[in-house]
C-alpha cells in the first residue's frame, strides 16, 4: 500500500500538470498534495445515539486498509438522539467519509493514512417533498484557456436557493485541483474555475424549494453542490482508488450556517445536492 500511494502522490500531477516556471513554488505544492480516497455507506443510530450497525457501498471494490481503518473508528461514534416529535428513533444516515494519504518524513514510500472528514446526512431522492431538490442544474463550460494548460479540479459551491427556485448567491466554498503548476498558476486556475461555476449557477440552476415540513416557510435555503472540471480524455477515478489533488482554503460565507465539526466540502460525491444542516449530528471526533 505505501509503494502505491507514494507513486501516486509522485506521478498523478506529473502527467497532466501545467507548465511549470517556477521551480521553487512548484516543489512547495507537491509538498502539499493528498491522495484521496471518498468512502460511500451508511450507519444505523439507536435511540442514544450510538451506532448500531453499518454498511459500506460496493464493499468488493475498497482496499481492506481502507475498510479497517474506518470500522476502527466506527464504534466509537456518538450521535445525538434523532427525535421525531420530541420521542428518540431509530435512524440511518447516509455515510460518506474521506481518507487521506500524506508523505511521512523523508522516508519513500512511508505513507500516514488518517480520515479526513466525514459527512452524515439523509439519502438524495427527487421524491423529497421536504428538502430542496434540483430541477436545472445544467453543467458549466469548460473554460477554454483552462483547458489548454490542462488546468483541472473540483469546486464545492454553496448556493443561496431563493423561494422562486433560483440562486440568489453563490460562494466557492473550496476549490480542490488536480493539475499543478506554480503558485501564479494555480490561483489562476482556481479564480477562473470558481467564477466560471458560479457564473453558470447564478444564471442557470434552478431547484425546487420544500412543499412540506418544517423548512417550507424559510426565506431562503442553503446547499452544497460540488461541480467536475474534467478534461474530455479524463477517466472518473473508480471507487475504491486513491486519486491525488491539492486541497483549497475554505471560505463561509455570512448567509451560511458554521460548518459542523469534522466536516469538509470535499467529503461530497460532486453532482449531488446536499443541505448545509444535518438532523445527524455527531458528538465525537470522526479518527482512525
Amino acid at each position: 500500500m505505501n509503494r502505491t500511494l507514494s507513486a501516486l502522490l509522485a506521478l498523478a500531477f506529473l502527467a497532466g500538470a501545467a507548465p511549470v516556471v517556477d521551480a521553487q513554488s512548484a516543489r512547495q505544492a507537491r509538498q502539499e498534495v493528498e491522495a484521496s480516497m471518498l468512502v460511500t455507506g451508511h450507519v444505523d443510530i439507536d435511540r442514544e445515539g450510538k451506532v448500531s450497525g453499518h454498511a459500506f457501498d460496493k464493499p468488493e471494490k475498497l482496499p481492506a486498509h481502507a475498510v479497517n481503518l474506518i470500522e476502527r473508528a466506527i464504534p466509537a461514534l456518538r450521535f445525538e438522539p434523532v427525535l421525531v416529535d420530541g420521542a428518540p428513533v431509530l435512524a440511518r444516515a447516509k455515510m460518506s467519509v474521506r481518507l487521506v494519504a500524506t508523505p511521512v518524513g523523508d522516508s519513500e514510500g512511508n505513507m500516514h493514512v488518517r480520515i479526513a472528514s466525514a459527512h452524515f446526512g439523509e439519502e438524495y431522492s427527487d421524491a423529497d417533498r421536504t428538502s430542496v431538490r434540483r430541477s436545472d442544474l445544467r453543467p458549466p463550460r469548460y473554460p477554454m484557456n483552462i483547458a489548454q494548460i490542462g488546468g483541472k479540479g473540483t469546486v464545492y459551491l454553496l448556493v443561496k436557493v431563493g423561494r422562486d427556485g433560483k440562486a440568489e448567491d453563490v460562494v466557492a466554498e473550496q476549490v480542490n485541483l488536480t493539475a499543478l503548476g506554480n503558485a501564479r498558476q494555480m490561483q489562476m486556475i482556481r479564480n477562473t474555475l470558481s467564477k466560471t461555476a458560479i457564473d453558470n449557477a447564478l444564471k442557470h440552476w434552478t431547484f425546487t424549494p420544500p412543499e412540506q415540513g418544517e423548512d417550507t416557510n424559510r426565506d431562503y435555503w442553503v446547499v452544497r453542490v460540488p461541480v467536475d472540471f474534467r478534461l474530455a480524455d479524463d477517466r472518473e477515478t473508480a471507487y475504491g482508488q486513491w486519486s491525488a489533488y491539492h486541497p483549497g482554503q475554505q471560505q463561509r460565507p455570512e448567509w451560511a450556517a458554521p460548518t459542523p465539526p469534522g466536516f469538509s466540502p470535499d467529503t461530497l460525491v460532486a453532482g449531488g445536492v446536499t443541505p448545509e444542516t444535518s438532523r445527524f449530528k455527531l458528538l465525537t471526533p470522526f479518527q482512525g
